[in-house]
């Protein structure tokens, strides 16, 4: 029996008897009033009991309906995150290998390799990372051999201009990054070979111009062989070069004082400023130092005049 109904059974049982009474002696006066109070009190009873009913059997429906979801919602949310992996594990599947086609297009073999080891570790395909890892290693190979052509191309342009600590600065940048890449161990040799065959051409053609008088030319040969020797290189080059620094201040002397006397100021002063930027410390040079002054006011008042 549902909680409530034996109330509305005492009530109605109360009404019976009392209607039983009144129904009995119709003649007191009472008798009248209690029939229909009772009468009423039945109808209302039986009422309440009707709807109590009712808002019971649909308060269990409603119950049985939600149950179920509620249920579902609580599983859900009770499931564990390798259950949730399980659940999505192909999704995850499709992005992984789009990560790593990604990485290897971009050159990123290292952070390839990382999700390769993903995909046969927490995934099982361990054939298809194989493949993937060699994939890898070919296209790195391949992007090695490519820059490393790169460089030493670009080594070579540079020895053939003379730049020789440009070449090293590029050689020492690929022996960073590829350390062990035979094709640039040679790179070192090669360098030293190119600056010194570029010295002894430069060399010859440096004594060839002293011996048949052209110091002009002998000396800005010097000047470019000076770019090209290192520490006690430069030795073997002094019984030539001394003499061709004298036979070039003597000249540029010369032609300074031949200026003056022709009074050809501008060029005075040109040679003037030549002999003290290039032989400071020289008995001419000061000698020049302290003519430039009167020198330039003269070229100056020739041009002002023109």
């Amino acid at each position: 029996m549902r909680p409530g109904l034996p109330w509305f059974a005492l009530a109605i049982f109360v009404a019976t008897l009392l209607g039983s009474i009144a129904f009995r002696r119709p003649d007191a006066p009472w008798s009248a009033p209690v029939l229909a109070g009772c009468v009423a009190g039945g109808i209302v009873s039986l009422l309440a009991i009707g709807i109590a009913t009712l808002l019971a059997g649909r308060a269990a429906t409603t119950d049985e309906t939600n149950t179920p979801i509620l249920e579902r919602i609580e599983e859900h949310s009770m499931l564990s995150d390798q259950a949730k992996r399980l659940v999505y594990r192909d999704r995850e599947l499709e992005l992984l290998r789009m990560l790593v086609e990604q990485d290897i297009a971009a050159g990123e073999f290292d952070a390839a390799l990382r999700m390769v080891d993903e995909l046969g570790n927490q995934f099982g395909r361990r054939e298809e990372a194989e493949a993937l890892r060699s994939r890898i290693d070919a296209s790195r190979r391949e992007d090695v051999d490519r820059r490393i052509g790169e460089g030493t191309r670009h080594i070579a342009r540079l020895l053939a201009a003379g730049d020789w600590d440009a070449a090293a600065t590029v050689q020492h940048r690929l022996e960073r990054l590829f350390p062990e890449a035979p094709a640039i161990a040679s790179l070192p040799e090669q360098i030293l070979a190119a600056r010194l065959r570029h010295a002894a051409e430069v060399e010859t053609r440096m004594r060839d111009a002293h011996a048949t008088g052209r110091i002009d030319d002998a000396m800005a040969l010097l000047r470019d062989l000076d770019r090209h020797l290192v520490g006690r290189e430069s030795t073997r080059v002094l019984d030539v070069a001394q003499p061709i620094v004298a036979a070039h201040r003597e000249r540029c002397g010369v032609r300074f004082r031949d200026a003056i006397n022709a009074r050809d100021w501008s060029t005075a002063v040109e040679l003037g400023e030549r002999l003290v930027e290039e032989y400071p410390n020289t008995r001419m040079a000061e000698e020049a130092s302290e003519l430039l002054a009167g020198l330039r006011s003269r070229a100056d008042r020739v041009q002002d005049r023109s």
